[in-house]
């Protein structure tokens, strides 16, 4: 059989364009660039040379594509297809393939299109219809026209077809898409959101920026009407009577959502150690898989926390009621029964239903004053010694416990972080976020059962979704790596385990603050999420980790719940109730529970940003205090003091120099004059402008002699 014969360029220092396309089409596929070189017959140093300079040309004027495995495609020769365009995180997807010019297109989820699919990316010709989601933002009048600066699922600037009829600069409002320009998207005004406060116009925009459902379907409503209002203890004779065991609440002092109770006690004699039992709100018993209220809970995926505000993933009647462990109330739960060394390690561990009587509801800050100087715990009277001795308890396991994650090498990094203080829909000042030892111990206690869960769950091969936390990507950790040893503190060259992370952390010299290096670390770790394949938790240092002890805010949690039931029925040698998720339906639910987390917790940061930039407006023009806590190529992100909120002081704001980035270091410094700004250093600046919706504030240096810049105009405030 006779060879197909494959055309070459001509045997010269001078290639064209067309020559080299038809080099690659000839091939009926991707083409390496050995095999290019190999066919356009550039067998000297200036023909290759000239050849990539060529081929480099062709990329630039998107003629020919590069893909993943370095073969080029040409553009053009592959069939145009058409397909919706989805979302994960800020990558886009058609057809399940990555689009690679989407932000040419200002794409938005459900966007219809025309494309080519070229090896391992998808390439858009064209938008064919827009989706029909309304983008929500802030309207802006700068100038003759006036705009809306996208803010959540879309972040971007909307031009109006037409002036509208209603809304000022700063409202909140909804725009439908109609087109696109050169500028970006085009669309008309729908409506004016109106908003209470500050604090209501923020919620009420990230809320409906991010698309999160906020109203309950008629059909839920309709099944929460016929559950029960309360719990009946006699009538649960096949469950663990705990009624009599003097579990506790620990929660935030606003906490309305009771998930978890604790118990603690002292084992005697030669079984010395201890027995902590974890009760959990026992949700699935109420909530059935296929439900009104379930389905509307995965499309829920998560409770979203606000200030002075939460959506919660279940109807109040079952988060805040039924659910709930409230005090002095008897209540369903799942119970993970645990037995514990005196060393901290779980030594046996058992999963059964009950029925519970929670006989305190306590802070976080009442635990820790009766830990520190013996406070009495606000327990009713006939209560008062179990609560107390089983709170005593608990603080000794927690020392043990303790013991044993700081041998695992778990990662506990120290952060800083700043709270909101809310007087009247307003920020009335910013607190630091205090990490007290009553959130240790309770945290402990929950990580304790969770990895319980998975092991109970794997001894009965029944499958449920982890929680997995993959290792460092490389590249992020030599990033890493680099800045600790220009401090003096080395990494391990290759993969990084938790252990030596955590060890290179608490070496840091005095010099450094650790929070600065902790927030590097943080950068550089994965995004945890959900599956059915377990890979291990890197943050955890675990091999086995599931989400067991939220049912009432995580829905992963709520499928573990199910998982345990299912093997607790079989146990006992009764029927299934319902059906299990298939392999391919949790890797669904694994992928959705796990963008709605990323939904939730977009729309927690930006209302947490839009406050602290609306609550520092007045101080637009005055000096502050601030510290580096980011270098990149296009400027320094400085944290203002008092405040944790962090602006941009841009590299051309630097001074009368050119200023390199310098990624070892993270430092940038200035060619002529030899000026460094470095991680870490101290700054006095100008707040020259913010814009609260969008969570920026613009910074320049303070230095004698250096005049402020103008801000812009103020806007108008009245529509034109």
């Amino acid at each position: 059989m006779a060879k197909r014969r494959i055309p070459k360029a001509r045997a010269t220092n001078r290639y064209t364009a067309t020559e080299i396309i038809n080099l690659i089409t000839a091939h009926h596929g991707p083409v390496s660039w050995r095999e290019l070189v190999e066919r356009a017959g550039a067998d000297t140093p200036k023909a290759i040379t000239q050849l990539r300079q060529m081929v480099k040309g062709l990329q630039r004027n998107d003629e020919i594509q590069r893909d993943h495995l370095g073969a080029y495609h040409v553009r053009g020769a592959e069939p145009v297809s058409e397909a919706i365009v989805q979302r994960t995180g800020r990558t886009f997807h058609a057809d399940g393939v990555v689009v690679d010019n989407a932000q040419k297109y200002s794409l938005r989820e459900g966007d219809a299109v025309q494309l080519r699919v070229v090896g391992d990316k998808a390439h858009v010709l064209d938008v064919i219809r827009h989706a029909e989601t309304p983008v929500t933002g802030v309207l802006q009048w700068r100038g003759r026209y006036p705009y809306v600066e996208g803010l959540g699922a879309y972040r971007g600037r909307v031009s109006l077809l037409e002036p509208p009829v209603a809304g000022q600069h700063g409202d909140t409002v909804r725009v439908r898409i109609v087109d696109r320009d050169r500028r970006g998207l085009v669309g008309i005004l729908l409506e004016v959101i109106e908003t209470e406060s500050v604090l209501d116009q923020a919620i009420k925009t990230a809320v409906a920026g991010a698309h999160m459902p906020d109203e309950w379907p008629a059909q839920l409503l309709s099944e929460v009407d016929k559950l029960p209002r309360s719990v009946r203890t006699g009538r649960y004779a096949d469950r663990v009577d705990l009624t009599g065991l003097p579990l506790v609440t620990i929660d935030g002092e606003t906490a309305k959502d009771f998930d978890d109770a604790v118990y603690v006690e002292a084992l005697p004699g030669r079984r010395k150690g201890w027995r902590l039992v974890v009760a959990i709100a026992d949700v699935a018993h109420y909530v059935k898989p296929n439900s009104a209220i379930d389905l509307e809970a995965v499309n829920r995926g998560t409770s979203a926390y606000f200030p002075e505000r939460v959506i919660p993933m279940l109807p109040e009647a079952l988060s805040n009621g039924l659910c709930s462990l409230r005090p002095e109330v008897p209540r369903l739960a799942l119970v993970c029964d645990m037995s514990i060394s005196q060393v901290g390690a779980v030594v046996e561990h058992d999963f059964y239903e009950a029925v519970i009587h929670s006989h305190a509801r306590l802070t976080y800050e009442q635990v820790e004053a009766f830990i520190d100087s013996g406070t009495p715990l606000p327990v009713a009277t006939q209560r008062s010694d179990g609560v107390h001795a089983s709170v005593e308890a608990l603080a000794e396991l927690h020392v043990a416990m303790r013991d044993v994650r700081d041998k695992r090498g778990a990662l506990d990094f120290v952060t800083r972080e700043g709270l909101v203080v809310i007087s009247q829909g307003a920020v009335s000042s910013i607190e630091p976020v205090r990490r007290l030892r009553a959130h240790q111990l309770i945290e402990e206690a929950m990580i304790a059962a969770n990895v319980c869960a998975a092991e109970f769950l794997e001894a009965f091969e029944q499958p449920s979704l982890y929680r997995v936390h993959e290792a460092p990507d490389a590249a992020k950790i030599e990033e890493l790596r680099q800045a600790l040893a220009y401090v003096g503190v080395r990494l391990a060259a290759g993969k990084v385990d938790p252990p030596s992370l955590q060890s290179a952390l608490s070496r840091l010299p005095d010099t450094a603050e650790p929070w600065l290096y902790a927030q590097l670390a943080l950068r550089s770790l994965q995004q945890a999420v959900y599956t059915p394949n377990n890979v291990g938790h890197y943050g955890l240092a675990l091999e086995r980790y599931m989400h067991f002890t939220s049912p009432i805010r995580r829905y992963p949690d709520l499928l573990v719940h199910r998982a345990l039931k299912a093997v607790l029925r079989r146990r006992r040698g009764a029927r299934p109730q319902g059906k299990l998720p298939s392999m391919d339906e949790l890797h669904l639910l694994g992928e959705t529970c796990s963008n709605n987390e990323r939904r939730a917790e977009g729309a927690a940061w930006l209302v947490d940003a839009w406050l602290k930039c609306n609550f520092l407006q007045d101080r637009v023009g005055e000096t502050m205090d601030g510290v580096i806590a980011g270098v990149t190529e296009f400027g320094l992100f400085v944290e203002l003091e008092g405040y944790y909120v962090q602006g941009l002081l841009h590299v051309s704001n630097l001074g009368a120099d050119y200023f390199q980035f310098n990624a070892r270091s993270l430092a940038l410094v200035g060619e002529s004059s030899g000026r460094r700004f470095s991680l870490g250093d101290k700054l006095r600046v100008i707040v020259v402008e913010i814009e609260p919706p969008q969570g920026k504030i613009d910074l320049q240096l303070a230095e004698p002699g250096r005049r402020r810049k103008s801000s812009r105009k103020s806007p108008r405030a009245r529509r034109r």
